[in-house]
């Protein structure tokens, strides 16, 4: 942490009535695992994992997660706080309509209150298999009129399909709860049928940085360490890498930035938790003190704040497509196979530049 930043955060705090200030030591906690770091041959440092190989990381509480689903499914104002995820969701049904193909079977995991699949149709696909940890959130969940519909409380670590059996895949803002983040989309993969398709939408790493920066330089200058508040989240090159791992191929992954703007940072807090956004991680603290909280809004109405008093919260999404290798797939080039060679691409483009 910067001193400027230590200096900008007390002279914030004291903003605050009724706030006491004191000098505490200074422990902060990171939101990823712990490493052991070292000097290297090469003089720089390497760091070294306390997890054995093939262990599987556990970051998230799940059951945790599916009682916040369930709880933000009971609330009679559940729908106030779907117009982030229902904008995703449209989103990303408009591209299942981009592929000019009608799909037989089709799953939506982590439908929640269907957030994609009341923005489909027959013209999309001929039946629609809808899953999620909640059973509430099925009972609520918006349908198609023209589709036939099966509901499932499936856990997205553990898919019951079989091999080859589905012809398009669809997730929308739920895969960032997964531990096993390789491990699912193997499974995807395995449940595909040849030519089948992935589509779908994480929260990227730059998701309401504002709100993680402004926790950390509060509670670090209250409490002397920060915890993890706000879930760890993929990064574009990382989300490439595992899908690519998990055999899927012809991908594409797209980043995009929404912002919102809330009256203040506690209104955003409350809007997450009717989302069903709360975090989750094993080492979440239990609570946060009343000081801590009015602290980190005033450091963030006073770095991030708009003109008019609201203060904005980026949610950065990445939607992707993968596809299961079919020979009918186009294919690169072998190496070797050109014709052409680069140095000539300016005559070729230029004919005049022949003459």
């Amino acid at each position: 942490m910067l001193v400027s930043e230590f200096r900008l955060c007390r002279m914030l705090c004291r903003r605050v009535p009724g706030v006491w200030i004191a000098r505490t030591r200074q422990t902060a906690s990171s939101d990823e695992p712990s490493n052991i770091a070292g000097p290297c041959s090469d003089g720089s440092r390497c760091f070294y994992s306390s997890l054995p190989p093939g262990h599987q990381m556990n970051v998230f509480d799940r059951k945790a997660k599916m009682r916040h689903k369930t709880l933000a499914a009971l609330d009679k104002d559940a729908e106030v706080y779907d117009y982030l995820k229902d904008e995703v969701g449209y989103r990303l049904a408009d591209r299942v309509y981009d592929i000019k193909r009608k799909f037989p079977r089709a799953v939506e995991l982590g439908c929640g209150r269907g957030h994609v699949s009341h923005h489909l149709d027959s013209e999309a696909v001929e039946s629609l298999i809808l899953c999620d940890t909640s059973q509430e959130c099925l009972k609520r969940c918006k349908v198609p009129k023209d589709v036939p519909v099966t509901k499932l409380v499936v856990d997205e670590e553990f898919l019951p399909f079989a091999e080859n059996s589905i012809d398009i895949f669809l997730s929308s803002l739920s895969l960032h709860w997964v531990n096993n983040l390789p491990g699912t989309f193997k499974q995807v993969w395995n449940a595909l049928k040849q030519d089948g398709a992935f589509l779908g939408c994480v929260f990227g790493g730059e998701t309401l940085y504002q709100l993680r920066g402004s926790l950390q330089l509060a509670e670090t200058e209250r409490e002397g360490g920060f915890g993890a508040h706000i879930s760890p989240f993929v990064q574009p090159t990382d989300l490439a890498a595992l899908l690519n791992h998990a055999g899927f191929v012809l991908l594409t992954i797209d980043s995009d930035e929404m912002t919102v703007n809330y009256p203040t940072a506690f209104h955003l807090m409350a809007d997450l938790k009717g989302m069903a956004e709360n975090n989750v991680t094993w080492k979440r603290k239990s609570h946060l003190h009343r000081d801590t909280m009015v602290a980190a809004a005033a450091i963030y109405q006073e770095l991030y704040g708009n003109e008019d008093g609201s203060v904005p919260a980026t949610f950065h999404i990445l939607s992707f497509i993968g596809w299961k290798p079919h020979p009918s797939q186009a294919k690169p080039a072998k190496r070797g196979s050109q014709t052409v060679s680069l140095k000539d691409l300016g005559s070729l483009l230029d004919p005049a530049s022949k003459t």
